[in-house]
């Protein structure tokens, strides 16, 4: 099975630099060596990840939403999430909180602040969203966030940079909402948790140390892991682990909607639960309170053993 199809090349457009078209979705393709990422406009998104390997690290629901070249949002709307990638969740994670699902960050175009693009050793792009009136309209503050996206050879660095720009102190949770590709997640487990306190989602939230040295995944999955272990290792069985690193993010997060929750989720396969597993970098248990003038920064690191 194959998480991505390739990217297709649009030559009216090749001033835009995000002019490949990943299942109809506009992105920039970052190129290091024989690595390379595609980010999109919408939420400054990267859905796919290459090492100098050439195999699919994240997963892209063949069924995704998002906007798509073609369409023109008027200024009140929204994109459709897409499912997949790495969405940022911004202001709000998930539904802990008074508005919409997972924030406005991933639904809204941000802006290419800067780009160094196809370095034999680093390549990075740098991206921003400010507030204005239809963020305001749904969160009433002040903001400026930005994102910088970094591809080595055998490492992606994703780093978040929220900046408090009013006049008054505001809180937010967020994440980036990683998804895994894995070829069959019955033969891949997530080691270093062991120890852990974590709110399960599937029991109202309960409270639990999880017992195991790696989790394994056959059925609905969601978790938020309190002050784990800023490196976990996803390995699955007779390839190389992926090595998760992170800074600055107090929680990681763990989901997959398993077999009976994914036949409710439009956007995803049926068999899809399969092959993805979210490990998120997130601030999702408690808020984070940023001073007007304060910045606070996040990143969530991927590489290859070996």
């Amino acid at each position: 099975m194959s998480s991505l199809p390739s990217s297709q090349h649009d030559d009216t457009t090749a001033a835009d630099p995000f002019f490949d078209n990943v299942l109809g979705l506009p992105c920039l393709t970052l190129v290091c060596g024989r690595a390379e990422a595609r980010i999109t406009r919408q939420g400054a998104q990267v859905i796919s990840w290459r090492a100098s390997d050439g195999r699919e690290r994240f997963y892209l629901s063949t069924q995704t939403g998002g906007m798509k070249r073609e369409d023109a949002l008027d200024a009140a709307t929204l994109a459709q999430a897409i499912r997949g990638g790495v969405p940022i969740c911004f202001p709000q994670f998930s539904v802990r909180g008074a508005i919409l699902k997972h924030g406005f960050a991933r639904a809204l175009p941000w802006t290419l602040e800067s780009l160094v693009n196809h370095d034999a050793e680093r390549s990075v792009a740098v991206f921003s969203l400010r507030d204005d009136a239809r963020t305001r309209s749904i969160w009433p503050y002040a903001f400026l966030v930005q994102l910088t996206v970094t591809l080595e050879p055998q490492r992606l660095m994703i780093a978040l940079q929220v900046t408090n720009t009013g006049e008054e102190a505001w809180k937010f949770t967020g994440a980036l909402h990683s998804y895994l590709f894995v070829d069959e997640i019955a033969k891949t487990e997530l080691i270093g948790l062991r120890g852990t306190h974590y709110e399960d989602a599937t029991a109202d939230n309960v409270d639990v140390i999880d017992p195991d040295d790696s989790l394994r995944i056959g059925e609905e999955t969601d978790r938020v892991y309190l002050s784990p272990p800023a490196s976990l290792q996803l390995v699955e069985e007779g390839k190389p682990a992926l090595h998760i690193g992170k800074t600055g993010f107090t929680d990681t997060v763990v989901w997959n909607p398993g077999p009976e929750l994914i036949q409710t989720l439009k956007d995803m396969p049926d068999s899809d639960w399969q092959h993805m597993l979210c490990v998120e970098a997130a601030c999702a248990s408690a808020p984070v309170i940023v001073q007007p003038g304060e910045t606070w920064i996040g990143s969530q690191v991927l590489s290859i053993a070996g």
